[in-house]
This record gives C-alpha cells, structure tokens and sequence, in this order.
C-alpha cells in the first residue's frame, strides 16, 4: 500500500484478493461520508491492483457545509467497503472496516501534510492512528506526542556540576528527520534549547523507528537561562524533546523519561551554581514526575549563606539531629508561598494551645500571606539556614500536600537524612478524583506519610482500600479548618461563589487561551441570566480565582461580577458568608456542603478531568449538589434554588454528612492527639512501606511460577496454624470483576442486620463500600486474598474460589451459583472443548468444598446434582438477586431504570 498527497489530492494505491470484489474507499465520520474515484491498474492472477484518489479541497468544502455547529464529530477515518461470494452457498457477505496499513507488508507514506482551504481558515490534519488507521481530523490539532511510542530512561548520573543521562525513544510510522532537547519553564515561557547526540537503532518491527541518544548538561551552559528565572520561587523545569519527522508535518513534541526501577530508585544529587553577583547559588534538583515518570528539575536560588550553610553540613546532618535530640520540634506548612488552609488553621491552634510544642510555620519571605502567621511567631523563612537545620531536627512534619514541598531542597541525599514523622493533614476532602497516582502508599517516587488525616470513615476506607494505606495510619478526626469552618461567627450574605478548580494539562499561556476551560467560564460570567440571576435575588457574584488562574485575569475583567484571588481573600470567608457555591471539582465545595448549603456542580469536561483512574466515588450518586454540563441547566437550578430560598435539598444533605464525621470545632485536638500517640514504625512495618520492597513484591506477583505455587503453601500454612475468625465473611462475585448477583443482595441485607460483623468482599473497586464502608476490598489472587480465606468463617460464592484449595475445617461455604441450569454443565456434558486437562477433576474437588447450594426451584436442583454430582444440603428457597422484582417498592426500582 502507499499512501501520499500530491496537488491537493489523495492518492492510495492497494491491491485486493480477486476473491473480493467490490471495493470502495470512502472517507467518514459515521454521519458524513465522502467516496474516493477508483481506477484499476492492473489485474492479476490473485490480486486486484488499484489507485482511489480524493479531491481534498473539494472535501474539505462540504465537510465545512455539512457540518452542524454543535457537531463534535471532528474524526474521519478511511474505511473500506467490499463483497465476499460463499462459493458453496452463494451468500454475499458485505465488509465494512476501516483501512489500516498493512505494517507486516510492504507500504509507504509519503507527503502526510496539513492541508488548507483556499481562504487558510480551514485544514484537513491526515495522520495514521496507533492501530494502524488512515485518518483525518477537521479544524483540530493532532497530538504532540501522537507519533511518539515509547521511551525510557536507562542512565542517569548527577553530579555538582553536570548531569549525564541516556536512552532511548521510538516514533510510528515515520523517521526523525531532526530533533533538538528543550528545558521549558512549567506554566511560563522560558525556554533553552541545544541539540544532542542521538542515532538510530534497528528494530524488528517496520512501522516503529527507535533512536538512542546520550544527553550531558552542564550548570555552565544553564548558566544565563537559569539567571533570567523567577528566582523568589520554587519553579518546576520540564524537559521536552522537540523535533519532526520525515514524510508528515505533524508536529513532535514530548517529554523524556520512563526510567528503569533501579534508576529511578537510585538518582539522588543536585547541581548547584553559584552567582556570585547576587550572592547567592542556583540550584538544580532532578526529579521523575509522580503520573507521568518524566525527567524534570526543580529550581531555586538560595542565599549564600544558607547554601554554605547545607554545603558544610552535607556529610554531617546525624550530627545537627542530635543537637535537637531533648526537643519537641513540629514543622508546619503548606504550600511554601500559603498560609490560610489546615497548615496555617492547626499552627495557630499550636501555638495558642499548645506553647510547650517547639512548633515553626514555613513559608516564603516575600509571601502576601505571611502576614497570616508572623504574629504567631516562630516563622522560618523558605530556603534559609534555620530551615536546613530545623527540618533535620524535627520529630514531626505536618503538611497539606506533599511532605517535600516543606523542604528547603528536595535532592535524595538530603531527604535521606530527614527521620521526622510525615502528617499529611490534606488541602480538602478527597473522593471526586482519584488521587492515587499522586498519594497513594505504592507510588515509587513519592508521596509518604505515617499518618493520613481524613474527616470520615468513608474517607478513611478510600485511603485504606484505594490508596494502600494500613487502618493505624489513617485517622478520621476533621480537618483543621473546620474548626472555623463550624463557628458561627460571620453572617451569611445574599452571595453566590464561582470557585473553579484547576486543569493540570494546561501548562502556559497558549494552551490556556485554546481552552475550553477559558470559553466555558467566560460564557457563564457574560451570560445575560447571570446577570439577571443577580437582579432577581438580589445576589452579588463572586468569581474566585484559583491561584493558576490569577495571571488571566483581564480576560474576566469586565464581567459583572465581583473578582477575588485566592492569597489576597481567605477562601473560609467566603466560604462561610456566601448562600450557595457553584464549582466544578473543587475538594472546597465539600466544606461548603458540611454547612448545609446548596452546591452546584459544572462538569462539562469530566471526562478528560478525571482521566483514567476513575473516581473513588459514584460522583452522579454522591456528590451532595446537582451536576451540570450546560448553561441552560445551569440557570434552571440557579433560578429553582432562587425560588427556594437557596435551601439545600434534603438528600444533599444526606450524602454531605457521609463524607464528615464530626460537625464540631475539635478537629484539631484530635489531629494533635492522633499525632502524639502516634507509634514508632516497626523494622517490619519499615520493611513494608519501602518502595524498593513494594517494586519486589510487584514483580513476584507477576512471576506465575514462583507466586502461586507460594501462596498455596502460605494458604495451607495458615488454614493449619492461624486461627479462624468467627465474624469474618468473604464474598466474591463472577470472579472478583463484578459487584453483583446474589452475592451482593446478601451481603446488603447482612451489612444492616449484623454491621458488627467483619466483611471482606473480592472486588476490582470500592462498590461495595457504598453499602458499608468499614468492609476490607481485596483484589483476586492478592497476598491478602489468599490469607483471608484461610483465616474467614464464611466463604459467599456465585462461581468458584480457586479450585486448588480446599477449605479448612471450620469454614463454611455458601454457593449461591448465577444463573438456571438450561445447558448442559460438567458431568453431564458428553464432549468438554475449550478446557484445559483436568477440567473435570478441578470443578469436583471445588464442588466438594461447598457447604450448601442455593437453588431457585426444583428443575434446577435436579440439574445441579446431576451436572456437579453434588450430594450435600441444598437451599431451594430461590435466588436472593431476584427479591427486588417481588420487593414493595418494584415499580419505584422499574421507573428508575426506565428514567435511566
């Protein structure tokens, strides 16, 4: 096959078995489809050579004509229509499918370029997908890094001066034909750019071009572009690749990373320059990013005397620690330019009520929001001396996101060194996004802490069966700022509150002016019923700012509306006097839930906001507020809550109160006492929360032959010496993938008539939870899996438990099975294909295991016993999963689904 554009036309040329006939290209998007002219070239003995050619400007024209302006199918993919004739019967099959590129054969691509119209206001971007696919995208950009498929990190090496790294990456379907290395200044426009040494390397595979390169930096040659940075922050620099390819003019831009486990494990240094100029030295810490494992650094400038400061010490931190040994010291912070969150709210209450506690806020000298805290006392500037000294010496580090960003430098080799207690007291209420690549226990580069503080049981068991924390390291005490959060100490005004959160993909200025994130809010704030909203209510409306967002400010500066930035107001304010909050995924619209409040909610991208980690809750079952995608139903419920007097509605404030457990101003005696009772980590709980022993543990449970055949003998060793747990009961269904069928109907009914009792349920998220949050989710086949087993009272089935083990004494096993038998099963079954040997020897030594069979009616016991050769007690009283078609309330339960 070749595949190229030539004179605004374009041209494929592929042959076809003669056996098929009536072939056709056409290029579509399922709504409009446009057929390219064909021509034969010639005809052989087996095949049909051909030539389809397209009209692209032409095309481009009528798809601009058809297309609907609310019509987002952008996508045209090239399909391939033909008829195959059964030469036994004379049926005709009609084929439809898409053209891919025959990548095992012969093919070509050539001149796969942006085509525009006449008047350069609308373009045809071709481009080949990762399955292979000729496609074309209308007036929509192609990925960056959409040719990109693969990369890695092998090497990395940092010294004072330099760092050196190598690897390799691979681009699809087309060469490299230049590429050049950039350090890019995160959510800023600073950028240096170099070439670098790099070679191609042969694969096996036709479609796919790897490269190999060796990159060495120096602080020298950062030199200048390192002196033109913000040097009164913390900045983030991102390393990129940018290049093209040869054959498209699809752009190539991506970020470098992906190490190896050991080369990530093992990196730890920083570079350092010193500007004698200012009196101060620049410092480069390299870092691989939480969610994406890419190389990035972080910068700061630090004071000459702080520097030396870490310098003379570097090799002798043991030695300050002991200095400090006999005292209490708590480090306390936020953000390093914050102070108005849970960080700032339990200082003070340090502070206040607890003067024998050694405590230090830290916080950045040029902060507008230190004033928040200097009269407290006791402030240690950012990246200072003191700063260096005192986190060596604490005992505990209490923060609200990530336990380094209180740190004056986050270099490996001095966080080594740091043997404080980690409390992560949070920056909101978590559940709507899934926050497990972030702070989950098992992230490699990451996120630690022994103590998790959360404001609900609900909370907790997320952390505990989501994030891989233990149940001691979780603590359900509120957080900080709830304690003034819950005095009644403002009066409520006549205030609705916009307070968007954040999109992590847009990082500068181009990307956000692009976005829909900017168009949406602009056309909610210049909407006429806004404003009309307003005038009815008598509502003032106030426009938070998220602190990314204040640089944009003049894009909303003539709406009517009230501007406030996040630093300059305290958000508790104006989350205490306002009437109702209208957000998208803010963590803040749960505080303002706890006040009994209405919450709207504007999800018009969640899909992309959530990305692949589904959320750790049903957001359209749980979220205590409507949720919205649109203007119009946002003003509907705008207008509705106006006509009742802004008044939560009841079952909001149902699904607010499970998400905080204590509604009170005592969240922070119970932080302080969580923290103090806090116990020293055995050398085996140590062993457990190293990311080197977790990476050990992830490896040996991908190796088959190593990992069962160890937790059969585990299982039977503890099935023999571990004791059974009378209360506890393991429910599993349709092999742990599902939350359904009988199962589940037991184990809602049990959760309310016996909550005391402890339930373990086999399942790949946290559904079950929404019936009782304190049962324990485990994965199929986990270390954990197999441990209760051994050690439950009661196994609950609707299949098997893994056929290999047998059930100890003193366990009972209820097969509640899935479904009435109307095929033949297992022994009754004259010819047994798709079944591994030994089929029938495994299910009847899984059969025998059973206490007792649930059946639905008499035929089906008949059945049972005859296809499973089942003697023991039968429960034919029928299936648990069919009580809700006989329940009080089935015609509510049908119209829901009829609604749905």
């Amino acid at each position: 096959m070749a595949v190229a554009i030539s004179s605004g036309k374009l041209v494929i040329e592929t042959s076809q078995n003669s056996k098929f006939e009536n072939l056709q290209l056409l290029l579509t998007n399922h709504v409009q489809s446009y057929y390219l002219n064909k021509e034969v070239l010639s005809v052989e003995d087996d095949a049909v050579n051909y030539r389809f050619t397209l009209d692209l400007a032409q095309t481009l024209s009528a798809m601009v004509d058809d297309q609907q302006l609310d019509d987002v199918a952008t996508k045209f993919t090239m399909m391939h229509q033909y008829t195959y004739t059964d030469e036994t019967t004379g049926e005709v099959r009609e084929y439809d499918r898409s053209l891919r590129i025959p990548v095992r054969r012969e093919w070509q691509l050539a001149n796969v370029e942006r085509f525009w119209d006449a008047e350069h206001s609308h373009y045809l971007q071709p481009y080949v997908t990762k399955k292979n696919a000729l496609a074309f995208l209308l007036d929509r950009e192609l990925s960056l890094k959409h040719y990109v498929n693969y990369k890695v990190i092998r090497k990395i090496k940092v010294q004072e001066d330099r760092v050196a790294f190598e690897g390799f990456f691979d681009t699809l379907f087309f060469p490299l034909a230049d590429c050049r290395m950039a350090i890019v200044e995160r959510s800023g426009e600073k950028t240096y750019q170099r070439s670098f040494e790099y070679h191609s390397v042969e694969t096996k595979y036709s479609r796919i071009y790897r490269y190999a390169y060796k990159i060495e930096l120096t602080m020298a040659e950062l030199s200048d572009y390192l002196k033109q940075l913000d040097q009164s922050n913390e900045l983030s620099l991102d390393l990129f690749f940018i290049g093209h390819l040869a054959g498209t003019d699809a752009p190539l831009k991506f970020r470098i990373g992906n190490p190896r486990f050991i080369t990530n494990y093992t990196m730890k240094g920083e570079l350092a320059l010193q500007d004698s100029a200012k009196k101060q030295w620049l410092s480069l810490v390299p870092y691989f990013t939480i969610k994406g494992l890419n190389l990035s650094f972080t910068f700061n400038a630090y004071q000459q005397d702080a520097y030396a400061y870490f310098r003379a010490h570097q090799h002798h931190w043991r030695a300050v620690a002991k200095q400090a040994a006999d005292r209490d010291i708590w480090i306390i912070g936020e953000r390093s330019y914050k102070a108005q969150d849970n960080g700032f709210r339990f200082f003070k209450y340090l502070r206040e009520q607890h003067p024998e506690v050694e405590a230090y806020y830290v916080i950045r000298k040029d902060s507008i929001e230190r004033k928040n805290v200097e009269p407290l006392g006791n402030v240690i500037d950012f990246g200072s001396a003191e700063h260096f000294e005192k986190v060596i010496q604490a005992k505990y580090i209490c923060g609200t996101h990530h336990p380094d960003f209180l740190y004056p430098i986050r270099s490996k080799s001095y966080e080594q060194h740091i043997h404080a207690k980690r409390i992560f007291l949070q920056h909101g209420v978590f559940g709507t996004k899934n926050i497990a690549p972030f702070y989950g226990k098992s992230v490699v580069n990451g996120f630690y802490t022994d103590l998790f503080i959360t404001s609900s049981q609900k909370e907790k068991q997320i952390a505990v069966s989501d994030l891989g924390y233990d149940d001691k390291e979780v603590a359900v005490t509120g957080l900080a700022r709830f304690d003034s959060l819950f005095k009644n100490d403002l009066p409520v005004k006549r205030q609705l509150l916009i307070i968007p959160t954040w999109r992590d993909w847009i990082t500068n200025d181009e990307i956000f002016e692009k976005s829909e994130y900017l168009a949406r809010y602009r056309e909610l704030l210049f909407d006429a019923r806004l404003k009309e909203f307003s005038e009815r209510y008598q509502m003032e409306i106030v426009f938070c700012l998220h602190p990314n967002m204040q640089a944009y400010v003049d894009y909303f500066k003539d709406a009517p509306v009230t501007i406030v930035h996040q630093g300059e107001v305290d958000v508790q304010v104006l989350i205490k006097e306002s009437a109702m909050m209208l957000t998208d995924y803010s963590s803040v619209a749960f505080d303002f839930s706890f006040l009994h409040r209405p919450v709207l909610y504007y999800q018009f991208d969640r899909k992309r906001f959530i990305g692949q980690y589904t959320s750790h809750i049903d957001l359209d079952k749980e979220l205590p507020g409507p949720i919205t995608d649109s203007l119009d139903q946002i003003f509907d419920q705008l207008f509705q809550y106006g006509a009742q007097d802004f008044a939560m509605r009841p079952q909001d404030i149902q699904k607010a109160d499970r998400f905080i457990a204590h509604r009170d101003t005592q969240s922070c005696d119970r932080i302080f006492s969580a923290v103090t009772q806090l116990q020293d980590k055995t050398v085996k709980e140590k062993i457990r929360s190293d990311v080197f022993y977790l990476k050990l543990q992830q490896r040996f449970r991908r190796t088959r032959k190593l990992y069962f055949p160890t937790m059969k003998f585990l299982y039977w060793f503890w099935s023999h010496f571990s004791a059974v747990k009378p209360n506890r009961i393991m429910f599993e269904s349709s092999v742990g993938k599902r939350y359904e069928d009988s199962p589940r109907v037991i184990y809602e009914a049990m959760v309310n008539l016996y909550p005391d009792l402890e339930y373990i349920w086999v399942s790949r998220d946290n559904q079950p939870l929404q019936a009782n949050p304190n049962t324990k989710i485990v994965r199929r086949l986990s270390f954990d899996y197999y441990r209760y087993l051994a050690t439950s009272r009661y196994w609950i089935n609707n299949q098997n438990f893994p056929t290999y083990l047998t059930k100890r004494k003193g366990t009972a096993y209820l097969q509640t099975w899935h479904g009435t038998p109307l095929k033949k099963m297992q022994h009754d079954q004259e010819v047994i294909s798709g079944r591994k040997p030994g089929y029938l020897k495994r299910v009847t030594h899984a059969k025998n295991q059973w206490t007792a069979l649930v059946s639905p009616s008499p035929y089906a016991t008949k059945a049972f016993r005859s296809a499973f050769q089942y003697e023991g007690p039968v429960i034919e009283k029928g299936y648990p999963r069919n009580d809700l078609f006989f329940a009080d309330d089935v015609e509510e339960t049908r119209q829901k689904f009829v609604n749905n």
